[in-house]
């Protein structure tokens, strides 16, 4: 990413951030609950890269996820991954495996979601398919 890019990524999450604030605390208040994530994750959202909006639904899609249907269907588990990914370090790395059409085979190592995700897909936890009965 150029720095003129970086800059303007910068100078779009500090207006949101102000957009934020500038709307007074029981607005934001009821804005997070409405939206139904609280204050702090709110801001994490909208922080975030646009950019990095997009990383969720095509990481869903290389493991045979329908981001949209889920939406429809389980809006609260998706709302839920929205919010670990919004506070995710791990963002260049996605974007990188997912370019590189390696992210399914990868995901597990260092996405927050993967529990999730394998649990839609659903495969069954590590742990619980090496035990024997």
């Amino acid at each position: 990413m150029h720095f003129l890019e970086r800059a303007q990524h910068w100078w779009q999450r500090q207006s949101g951030l102000r957009q934020l604030d500038a709307v007074g605390r029981d607005a934001l208040r009821g804005l997070a609950r409405d939206v139904g994530v609280n204050e702090a994750d709110l801001y994490n959202l909208v922080s975030r890269n646009a950019s990095d909006a997009g990383l969720l639904p095509r990481l869903l899609a290389s493991t045979e996820l329908d981001a949209d249907r889920l939406s429809r269907q389980q809006p609260v588990v998706m709302r839920d991954m929205a919010i670990v990914c919004a506070g995710c370090t791990m963002t260049q790395r996605c974007r990188r495996e997912l370019d590189r059409g390696q992210a399914f085979a990868n995901y597990r190592q260092y996405c927050g979601n993967a529990h999730t995700i394998g649990a839609l897909r659903g495969e069954r936890p590590r742990w619980e398919a090496h035990r024997t009965i």
